[in-house]
């Protein structure tokens, strides 16, 4: 599924804004509940929309764009929403100052899915800390997210992985906690739970060129730390493979299958960082990112930036490709000149797309952020679920389903 929104402004420039998320994930997917699809929306007026001020708020809907539910009420913004694999809950970012965040930092908090009862800060790390990009571990009871400033567990204040319980918040624990001047980021759960992959930079003894890298460590406590990718190129933004076998992940930056140097979809094997493979390899000026698997891993999803036969306009497209090499490359959404889509995740059952299309465009007059469905196999039935005037799908981007 997808995941580290925060990071997906390295591709767009700033943060775009607004966020999706739908029941399950690429490693979740299987053991997803009926499809629901989440988002952060600015929208003021509607049927069953109470936010007077604006101010981003998650909803929820059914995948045709029916039975539309806000589920927060204040006047702070929430945003990056994404559901437990049940279902169940959602957790998602809060930014401002509230009863239960004094401070009006960023924190992250998890309320149940059916109503948005039951709210709670999980992180509640203190004045100055930034909590961010929240991810269920498989089973729903632990939920992963990057912190950065000062703490008592990182005295530091770089950005660290940490873990939590997501009942109560209790447990939480440094798991990175790779010293001064190195940055973790981008966390994400292997399918059984007890792997996290994540994006580490800067210097250290498995890394001594500094640059962006993938690890894998234990849940548990953090241990048995690898650098999976290891070489002297930016590499970001794992995902796990549903059987856990494989990551899909970004590479930037000149090497032997990559002589561009722009970005590009790799696989590599999850255990230990070899049969690295690139697979999207689209060519000068092209950047490819965001990879997302399908829930029967065969396909991957990812964004794709820059002129090529398929996509003239070079605006950013959905594109699909075989996970074992690369072909069978599909531009899914092909929407047009001037018009964006991006933060595309399959529907646990593999047969639609979601995804986030901003620009001007007949189920779109207005050209804001809306959120779109279509089917994966080929990218018919373009359906805007949105379709108001609100910026919908905007804000530190994530989507699921």
């Amino acid at each position: 599924m997808r995941k580290s929104g925060m990071l997906l402004s390295l591709a767009f420039g700033a943060a775009l804004a607004a966020v999706v998320a739908t029941a399950g994930t690429a490693q979740q997917a299987e053991a997803a509940l009926p499809d629901k699809v989440v988002f952060t929306s600015n929208r003021a007026t509607g049927t069953g929309v109470d936010n007077p001020t604006g101010d981003y708020e998650i909803f929820k809907m059914n995948p045709d764009g029916s039975g539309l539910k806000q589920l927060t009420f204040n006047s702070v913004n929430d945003y990056e929403p994404t559901l437990s694999a049940d279902g169940a809950k959602v957790a998602y970012q809060s930014e401002g100052i509230q009863s239960s965040n004094q401070e009006g930092d960023t924190e992250v908090y998890v309320m149940n899915a059916s109503d948005g009862s039951s709210k709670r800060n999980l992180s509640n790390n203190g004045l100055g800390v930034e909590d961010y990009a929240p991810v269920f571990s498989p089973d729903g009871k632990k939920i992963a997210y990057q912190s950065q400033f000062d703490q008592a567990s990182n005295s530091k204040g770089d950005w660290e992985v940490y873990r939590v319980n997501t009942l109560d918040g209790s447990g939480k624990k440094n798991l990175s906690n790779n010293g001064p001047e190195v940055d973790d980021t981008s966390p994400t759960f292997s399918p059984d739970g007890t792997k996290i992959a994540y994006t580490s930079r800067g210097v250290q003894s498995s890394n001594s060129g500094g640059d962006l890298e993938i690890y894998r460590m234990n849940t548990i406590d953090g241990l048995g730390k690898k650098n999976l990718t290891s070489d002297d190129v930016n590499d970001s933004h794992p995902d796990f493979s549903p059987d856990g076998q494989k990551i899909a992940y970004q590479s930037r930056d000149v090497q032997n299958s990559n002589p561009e140097g722009d970005v590009d979809i790799y696989r590599i094997n999850a255990l230990d960082g070899s049969g690295k493979r690139n697979l999207s390899n689209s060519g000068l000026y092209v950047e490819d990112t965001s990879a997302a698997f399908s829930p029967d891993g065969t396909k991957v999803l990812y964004e794709s930036h820059g002129a090529q036969t398929s996509n003239l306009e070079g605006d950013a497209e959905i594109y699909r490709m075989n996970t074992l090499d690369g072909k069978g490359k599909k531009n899914l959404s092909n929407s047009g000149s001037g018009v964006s889509d991006i933060l595309a995740d399959f529907s646990p059952d593999g047969t639609k797309v979601t995804y986030v299309s901003s620009g001007v465009q007949s189920s779109n007059t207005e050209g804001d952020f809306e959120v779109y469905r279509m089917n994966s196999l080929d990218g018919t039935v373009q359906t805007n679920l949105t379709n108001d005037a609100a910026t919908d799908g905007a804000f530190v981007i994530r989507i699921g389903v």
